[in-house]
């Protein structure tokens, strides 16, 4: 897939999501590295996690293993986008009133002890804060 393809059909996945600038960063090395060649396939399944998030808010994790992140205030998902020649899971934050905010991205490895999202969660809280303004490091 042409990288002018694939930005176009991000812009118009994504609209209306917010997105920490490091998931941006995040999302683009996987296009670049683990997903180069199977980018129709990851953007098929994309748009459906996607409307699952749009339509379902708080209520996603009923859909397709989607997972509350245990230890946060029960707004924290962890979004499975995965098939058979990929497994990336994307870190989000979803408010009461479904307003979502794209922290973390990864692709989790078979065996996931050191790539499942557990080691993000120091990261999570840190970006969340950031999108709100609540960084105390002045």
């Amino acid at each position: 897939m042409k990288t002018k393809e694939a930005l176009e059909m991000l812009c118009k996945a994504f609209v209306g999501f917010s997105f920490h600038p490091q998931f941006i960063k995040e999302l683009g090395y996987l296009l670049q590295n683990d997903l180069k060649g199977k980018e129709a396939r990851f953007f098929k399944c994309l748009t459906t996690q996607l409307s699952y998030i749009r339509n379902l808010g708080v209520a996603v994790n009923n859909a397709d293993g989607h997972e509350i992140i245990h230890g946060f205030d029960g707004h924290y998902y962890s979004i499975h986008i995965q098939q058979k020649q990929f497994n990336v899971r994307f870190l989000v934050h979803i408010d009461n009133c479904g307003n979502s905010v794209f922290l973390c991205a990864f692709n989790e490895r078979a065996g996931h002890r050191q790539t499942g999202y557990e080691n993000y969660t120091d990261i999570l809280q840190e970006r969340f804060k950031e999108m709100r303004g609540d960084d105390n490091n002045e």
